[in-house]
């Protein structure tokens, strides 16, 4: 690889930084280091299983097994289905790409229920004492305890404070991953595993399917006209008009004028070791252009923080 084409790669690798921290194969990453410590072979004392921790009654609802009529032991009796391959327990512990689109399967399902069944739509944008809903945190915290607890606990308004069988607290879930991406396509494991998260930021993009079925006198109509809408705070009114969190699409824009900035760095780097090379340039030009260019895209980017 030539030095032009190297300086190009490695500011390309950089561009693509720009989205690291709330991909959905960051909140996978996230979600197994908490779960495993990303060890797709582990099973713990109550049987769960593999990088997320799956019992036998996650990876039925994931089509992955076919259960053995004792779905809260996690003895894993019965029969596996055979989707994505596994046809055994060993075969799953063995295939952590397995357990990667078991997972996303598993999250569908599980964000459909939160949404269908339990009204979560009304509730994205807003706190309740002082924690952060978001889409991924409700999710993260239904992969902990259930999504009918974290229904329970929505309604209730915080009044109850359910934890699992090791005494981890569906609060510490939804304050730990929130604000992450949920995307249903699931990533391979080698892009889970390369993956950097940071901590999830109820500010940030978190591109989430809207809400599935709006609930009535909602939405932007409803706003337009001025009529009461239902909605608490004006997060929720962004969120009943758009399908997005406040603060979504802002980030979103920093994000595409971030990648759009450090690529227009990249253009110059690679024009003006062109015009060195052939001597057009000197040294001190490219660092100069260089430099201002970086400049530039650190007061660009620092304003619209």
């Amino acid at each position: 690889m030539n030095t032009r084409l190297r300086f190009a790669f490695v500011l390309f690798l950089l561009a693509s930084l720009v989205w690291a921290g709330v991909a959905y194969t960051d909140f996978l990453k996230a979600l197994g280091q908490r779960e495993s410590r990303m060890n797709p072979e582990v099973t713990n004392q109550f049987g769960y299983v593999g990088l997320f921790q799956f019992g036998e009654a996650a990876l039925q609802d994931a089509g992955l097994y076919a259960g053995d009529g004792t779905p809260k032991t996690n003895d894993w009796a019965g029969r596996f289905t055979g989707k994505y391959g596994v046809n055994s327990l060993a075969d799953l512990l063995a295939n952590p790409d397995a357990q990667v689109r078991a997972v996303t399967a598993y999250h569908e399902q599980v964000w459909n229920t939160l949404m269908k069944v339990h009204g979560a739509e009304s509730y994205l944008g807003t706190t309740i004492h002082g924690i952060p809903i978001t889409a991924s945190g409700l999710v993260a915290a239904a992969h902990l305890i259930g999504a009918g607890t974290v229904g329970e606990w929505l309604k209730s308004g915080g009044a109850t404070d359910p934890a699992d069988g090791n005494g981890t607290k569906l609060v510490s879930y939804l304050r730990q991953f929130a604000g992450y991406t949920l995307a249903f396509t699931p990533p391979s494991y080698a892009e889970v595993l390369t993956a950097t998260p940071t901590s999830g930021s109820p500010g940030g993009y978190v591109h989430t399917p809207a809400p599935l079925k709006p609930s009535a006198g909602t939405g932007s109509a409803a706003l337009l006209k001025g009529t009461s809408s239902g909605y608490t705070s004006a997060a929720q009114g962004f969120f009943g008009a758009t399908g997005y969190q406040m603060g979504q699409v802002r980030q979103l824009l920093v994000g595409i004028a971030a990648m759009a900035l450090v690529t227009w760095i990249a253009w110059v780097v690679v024009a003006k070791w062109r015009g060195l090379s052939e001597g057009f340039d000197t040294k001190r030009d490219l660092a100069v252009d260089v430099g201002r260019a970086i400049v530039l895209t650190w007061i660009v980017l620092l304003i619209m923080m």
